[in-house]
């Protein structure tokens, strides 16, 4: 009896360790694990970001995991609520008006309303002429931004409005600076573009910057437009993110921080994949949008069809959660170790010599 369950732990030793490799390198099922929105959901709530915290738990309500738990639930009607209230709504009409900069609709169309017009322009010129005189300290991409913006009147007054889309823009990357939101190259490179402009008249040289911020803001929105430029590092980076944007709408500054940029970075790879596969391997954070990459689309599904059957395996999902530790917690140096010392004990050496010699 004993002898029988010596061999019958050596067998479940070896058939465990091989499992356990066996699935780690095929599936890597350890690396995935979902995404608990629930705190980070609360933390922005504490910091007062109501806007930032219905995007992100909205986003992952699209999964059942998510859209089910009862809690999620409670936070979200919280938190449109708080923004529908016109308490909430005054406070950001207040705060456009006062500093400039809000995070809400309310507060950015009072904030952006003057950039808008060419008295935005004229004052900001004012302000700035009279830091220069004073030697204070200038602006320079706020006193570059005021210069494009009159040549964009200007453009937009003697072509019936076809430079509207370049004084839009410059109104949004006005706000974006003055919210520090827009990255330092940009701000360099229209610095760097001023001179030109006054020498030839023309916006033509700025036009494809403005032109992809344009397009983001009509699929994003003004807020996620500012999160989006401040990951960007060149012109070529922010032509990418126009095309992302089109693809991805107004969840693609999400996505972004969710796959760790790697999005962004594997464009034309994942542009190929349909968009509730990279949506659903962002729930599984920067690991999931690794496996898809790795694995390719059909691989990604399948492994995911795999858990959720294995979940399913034991009593409430006990077995699962069991090997999805082993899978993380043991290397494949202990697996193998383990391989061969139950090996060699279920099938000693000094009998591999005898039947060698007997054959």
């Amino acid at each position: 009896m004993y002898k029988l369950f010596y061999k019958i732990t050596l067998i479940s030793i070896i058939g465990l360790s091989a499992v356990l490799l066996y699935q780690k390198h095929t599936y890597a099922y350890h690396t995935l694990v979902r995404v608990d929105p629930l705190p980070h959901t609360k933390t922005l709530i504490a910091q007062n970001n109501y806007v930032d915290a219905e995007e992100y738990l909205e986003y992952f309500m699209q999964f059942d995991y998510v859209s089910q738990v009862p809690e999620a639930q409670h936070l979200l009607t919280t938190v449109k609520t708080k923004r529908e209230s016109l308490e909430y709504k005054s406070t950001k009409v207040f705060e456009g008006l006062s500093t400039g900069t809000s995070d809400e609709l309310e507060g950015q169309v009072t904030a952006i309303g003057s950039d808008f017009l060419l008295i935005g322009d004229l004052r900001d010129l004012f302000i700035e002429g009279k830091h220069y005189f004073n030697d204070e300290k200038v602006d320079t991409v706020l006193l570059s931004l005021s210069t494009i913006g009159l040549a964009a009147s200007a453009s937009t007054l003697f072509t019936f409005g076809t430079g509207s889309v370049a004084k839009g823009s410059i109104s949004v990357l006005k706000l974006g600076h003055k919210s520090n939101k827009i990255p330092t190259w940009m701000g360099k490179y229209l610095t760097d573009q001023t001179k030109y402009i006054k020498e030839t008249r023309s916006i033509t040289s700025v036009m494809p910057l403005l032109k992809n911020i344009s397009d983001i803001k009509h699929e994003v929105g003004l807020h996620n437009t500012f999160k989006i430029l401040s990951k960007t590092k060149n012109i070529d980076e922010l032509q990418s993110m126009s095309k992302l944007s089109k693809h991805y709408g107004k969840d693609t500054a999400l996505i972004m921080d969710l796959s760790k940029t790697k999005i962004l970075t594997h464009t034309d790879k994942l542009r190929h994949y349909d968009k509730s596969t990279v949506k659903l391997a962002t729930s599984y954070n920067k690991s999931g949008i690794m496996h898809l990459l790795n694995g390719g689309e059909k691989h990604f599904i399948k492994t995911i069809k795999r858990m959720k059957g294995y979940a399913k395996v034991g009593v409430k999902d006990e077995i699962w959660k069991v090997l999805l530790w082993l899978m993380k917690h043991l290397n494949d140096t202990i697996l193998i170790a383990m391989l061969s010392i139950a090996s060699l004990l279920l099938f000693p050496f000094k009998r591999v010599k005898k039947l060698t010699r007997s054959s």
